[in-house]
């Protein structure tokens, strides 16, 4: 038990979310790279060891199940030798009666034995009438002893396989335990997200930007992008595209899609054959080639593809003090570095065959847009990270 909350204890420590804390000057963002370096390092390593191990735990499990099922047919094999000596037994019960009839006359009835030999007609047949009794009591001796024997060797040989059994199947429950908590590692590195190298390059294209417009090394990030905005009339490398349609609250959040039908619940528990994992963000089911609005004015952190296609290109937003996530677009229409306004079209949603076609992305079931927030302002690794982001519906009263 100690052994698998051990294991149980390093799987949560793994599945931790990469950064907590926001980077409010280049000087956090620089640590946060090298951070990040060093985790893609130890991560390259820890991969490889967790897809030997997983092979390893699996082999274990075959052998395993192979000799439960060797010793499962060693007890049939028992029971039906058991079987086959009390039916031989049974019979025997004829000759055997006959037999205890002979052992009472040769052990007490004195005249009935004398009566029985006596009656023979000559001296040969009270001969043959003596060594008969004398026989048959052996025999019939013999004849109990060897099976009780048997039965004993064979019942003490069933009680072994049965204790055996029960070991196996106890390692076999502990292997499976070691699987599920081994794999967990292993669907942690397909998770939907961002590479832990594409993150440290979209952070390194972030610390250019930031450098390029002149943030000093400890100047908060986001008074530095403020002060820019203020003094050029866009940041941006291209013409900010907006678009009526996007519905504003009276807080000055805008949802990030126009129309939607909410599909997916923050927290919603996923299962396939490799487990079971919470999706810690919302599903926007709504039309492939919608637009899709940044939620609040902000710095656009990230615009890439997710790791093997999966999440097709994913844009996310720091707004100071919260980061929004969208996820399966088509396109995007911003870089990293960009400021952006709420409102403005930063992209085009996917999650449907247009999407599934461009990027490859094998982790969508159709078209809908993965929505995400985060306290901090601080970049998000991964979808299914607990406690990375906050469920949407506390600021939008839609998706709740």
């Amino acid at each position: 038990m100690k052994k698998n909350l051990s294991y149980l204890l390093v799987i949560l420590l793994i599945l931790l979310p990469l950064s907590k804390v926001k980077a409010t000057t280049l000087n956090d963002l620089y640590a946060e790279v090298n951070s990040l370096e060093k985790s893609y390092n130890a991560s390259k390593q820890k991969a490889n060891m967790s897809k030997a191990e997983l092979a390893n735990v699996k082999a274990s499990i075959a052998n395993t199940e192979s000799e439960v099922k060797r010793v499962q047919n060693e007890i049939v094999k028992a029971e039906n030798d058991i079987k086959a000596n009390e039916k031989k037994i049974m019979e025997k019960k004829d000759e055997t009666n006959q037999m205890l009839l002979y052992l009472q006359l040769s052990s007490g009835q004195g005249d009935s034995m004398l009566e029985y030999v006596f009656e023979a007609d000559n001296y040969t047949d009270f001969i043959y009438r003596y060594n008969v009794i004398s026989q048959m009591s052996e025999y019939n001796s013999k004849l109990m002893d060897e099976l009780n024997v048997l039965i004993k060797q064979i019942t003490a040989q069933k009680a072994n396989l049965a204790k055996k059994q029960e070991s196996l199947n106890v390692k076999r429950r502990e292997l499976q335990e070691k699987y599920v908590l081994v794999q967990a590692q292993a669907k942690k590195e397909n998770d939907a997200g961002l590479s832990i190298t594409t993150q440290i390059s979209e952070k390194k294209k972030l610390i250019k930007y930031y450098e390029k417009i002149g943030c000093g090394k400890t100047q908060n990030v986001t008074s530095c992008v403020t002060n820019y905005n203020r003094r050029n009339s866009s940041s941006s490398s291209s013409t900010p595209r907006y678009s009526g349609g996007a519905t504003k609250l009276p807080s000055g959040w805008v949802y990030p899609v126009s129309s939607f039908v909410l599909s997916s619940l923050y927290g919603e528990l996923r299962c396939d054959d490799d487990g079971c994992v919470r999706h810690y963000a919302v599903d926007l089911a709504t039309p492939e080639g919608s637009n899709v609005f940044a939620v609040k004015d902000g710095t656009v952190l990230s615009a890439a593809v997710g790791k093997r296609g999966c999440g097709g290109m994913i844009v996310q937003i720091s707004h100071g003090n919260y980061t929004s996530l969208y996820m399966h677009l088509i396109s995007s229409y911003v870089s990293v570095g960009n400021y952006v306004r709420a409102g403005q079209v930063i992209g085009i949603s996917g999650g449907g065959p247009r999407e599934v076609a461009k990027w490859g992305d094998g982790c969508t079931g159709g078209a809908h847009l993965h929505f995400a927030m985060a306290n901090g302002g601080g970049m998000i690794g991964y979808s299914s990270e607990a406690g990375s982001t906050f469920n949407p519906g506390r600021i939008f009263p839609r998706m709740g």
